[in-house]
């Protein structure tokens, strides 16, 4: 929530209380005294700031950035294999919230809402799911047991509603499909294969 920014008074007051009392600092509190004009002449300075300093905690949000875009994508390595670096701020933004939270990812549930981000639902199942008739992948007709469950299958469905305001509708084979399967296939296990549907 945020704090409403303080006026020029109150800037002013603010400096008052920080000084001692006594006779040498009596004139802070009166109104027309030329101590409290002085103050007051460098609480402008403090109201500046102040509004730097709110305008700076609006924008380092990765999500509503504007000036700090640039440093965001070079703390996060963009452009990468998966992200080019391009486009209008808003995919940009998309862009540096989905390299934040590809950080995090641990569990099936991780890469679901990895694909949430884009709008796009995600199911993940294991390959042993598969490994029974009828068989939906030819890649995994003959395979063990054992090695099916080293696979991970990832079916893709796009939503008609999405957090950022993308281009709709979505076709397949697209950036965006294309970009989440550049990050699952860098996020998930080294010894797993993974397999793309489009439902």
């Amino acid at each position: 929530m945020a704090v409403a920014a303080l006026s020029h008074e109150q800037h002013t007051q603010i400096l008052a209380d920080y000084l001692p009392g006594g006779r040498l600092f009596v004139a802070k509190n009166i109104a027309d005294s030329n101590f409290r004009k002085l103050l007051r002449g460098l609480s402008y300075e403090l109201f500046t700031a102040d509004g730097y300093l709110r305008d700076f905690q609006e924008d380092i949000n990765p999500s509503t950035t504007t000036y700090f875009i640039g440093e965001w994508e070079r703390a996060l390595g963009i452009p990468g294999s998966c992200f080019s670096g391009d486009g209008s701020l808003t995919e940009r933004r998309r862009d540096v919230v989905v390299k934040l939270a590809s950080l995090g990812i641990q569990s099936a549930d991780d890469f679901v809402d990895l694909g949430a981000l884009f709008g796009i639902t995600v199911e993940v199942r294991s390959g042993r799911y598969f490994n029974t008739f009828p068989l939906i992948f030819p890649i995994l007709l003959g395979s063990t047991e054992k090695e099916a469950r080293f696979t991970i299958v990832v079916d893709f469905t796009v939503e008609g509603v999405s957090r950022f305001p993308l281009t709709f509708p979505f076709t397949f084979g697209n950036d965006t499909i294309a970009v989440l399967e550049c990050l699952f296939r860098k996020l998930k296990p080294a010894n797993c294969d993974i397999l793309f549907r489009q439902v």
